[in-house]
């Protein structure tokens, strides 16, 4: 870590040190570029809001050590009003992150490559010239300056600062949502190798709740309200103490978590779209929730967050290499973007529009009734990989089958 990079240039420079940043900063310092991560937050790790359910398959698609996880889980669980289902892998499907310790992970590692960071410091402003972003005015702890690169990146999260700032985020048809989530501890057997999902208005209205397995007697606890200015919760403060009630409220459907006790709790701001259409400008690229690229379904942020960071990282060592930072050299990352999942996500947002509305109890029997004819490998198609071309009856309950099979088609 540094004090002050004023007037010094880099290569790359990352503002935000989440997955997304840090695993941006963390592949293209392995490949000798030099890197600053500008990260407001005081430390790394904080602040530690994701309820970080994942298949195995991203450990090993990342390289990441085992002990980043904090819990495994071999089943998933469905519920709404006095439905539910649950879904026996039979063996460890996956685990749910430590999401502190991943990011000092990733940060670490970057570091040890020779990345420096500036922490406490905030992003104000990019400098533009000549039609190009050409580096950040920055203000910190530390003071305040200018760091210039060759290439910037916006991984800021929910805020975009600077693809905000630049219009990338402009008119993006999105919900803003608020999540909550508490970690307990002296918890019962019971949920502790499910990803447990809750949804319609039983459990959370205008929303989902769920309980996640966090290691040796701890919970994940939380819920999420979708659209949730417009329930006359205010997402400028998180909402604080209207999501507490739904929380306590949530909790309350389980007499078996009469006896927890709470250790943490964190909270954010959560905003559910399809993701915003383009992402690159001359020098510029913005990525993870900085561009919303959150699972529209149930709000899964660290795996794309992951994957963006990646296929930035390789846009931008090839921009390096060619000495292009053009727009239409760094749109490659758009390309790639869209076909990993963007045609996937917006199908699940038309989904999600629908699914957060507070359905009748019928139409939820229905849904569970559909949801229930699934294996466990279709299940999980659904869940993580967004194969839709499943569940066509699911959004014909909803009344869009014809529209998302236009999409599919």
């Amino acid at each position: 870590m540094i004090n002050n990079v004023n007037g010094e240039k880099f290569d790359v420079i990352v503002v935000g040190a989440g997955p997304a940043g840090g695993q941006c900063a963390r592949e293209l310092s392995k490949k000798g570029r030099k890197v600053l991560i500008i990260e407001k937050s005081s430390g790394i790790g904080r602040p530690d809001f994701s309820s970080g359910g994942t298949p195995r398959e991203t450990f090993k698609d990342f390289d990441l050590p085992p002990e980043l996880g904090r819990g495994s889980w071999s089943k998933i669980l469905i519920a709404a009003y006095n439905d539910s289902k649950t879904w026996d892998y039979k063996e460890t499907r996956g685990s749910v992150f430590d999401f502190n310790k991943l990011k000092k992970f990733l940060v670490g590692e970057a570091i040890k490559n020779g990345t420096d960071i500036l922490v406490g410091t905030s992003a104000e402003a990019p400098i533009i010239e000549d039609d190009f972003i050409a580096g950040v005015r920055y203000k910190g702890a530390f003071g305040e300056g200018v760091a210039r690169g060759k290439v910037v990146v916006d991984a800021s999260g929910p805020t975009g600062v600077l693809a905000s700032q630049i219009g990338l985020r402009k008119e993006v048809p999105c919900s803003a949502s608020i999540g909550i989530e508490l970690i307990v501890e002296n918890t019962p057997e019971e949920f502790k190798d499910t990803l447990a999902f809750y949804f319609s208005d039983y459990y959370v209205p205008y929303g989902y709740g769920w309980i996640f397995p966090f290691g040796q007697n701890s919970l994940k606890v939380g819920v999420a309200v979708y659209k949730a200015k417009e329930r006359g919760i205010d997402e400028a403060e998180y909402g604080i103490t209207d999501m507490m009630k739904v929380l306590k409220k949530f909790i309350a459907r389980f007499p078996q978590l009469k006896n927890v006790q709470p250790i943490d709790l964190h909270g954010g701001n959560i905003y559910i779209n399809a993701g915003i259409k383009k992402h690159s400008k001359n020098g510029f690229l913005a990525i993870g929730d900085a561009a919303m690229q959150i699972n529209p379904l149930a709000g899964e942020g660290i795996r794309p967050a992951l994957h963006s960071g990646r296929m930035a990282a390789r846009v931008i060592d090839k921009a390096l290499s060619s000495s292009d930072f053009s727009e239409s050299a760094l749109k490659e990352y758009d390309k790639s973007w869209q076909k990993y999942i963007g045609p996937k996500w917006r199908r699940a947002f038309l989904i999600s529009e629908k699914l957060y509305v507070n359905l009748a109890q019928n139409q939820w029997k229905d849904i569970m009734q559909i949801l229930s004819d699934l294996s466990p490998g279709e299940l999980f198609e659904v869940g993580f990989n967004f194969n839709f071309l499943k569940v066509l009856k699911f959004a014909k309950v909803l009344k869009i089958g014809k529209l998302i099979k236009e999409v599919i088609e």
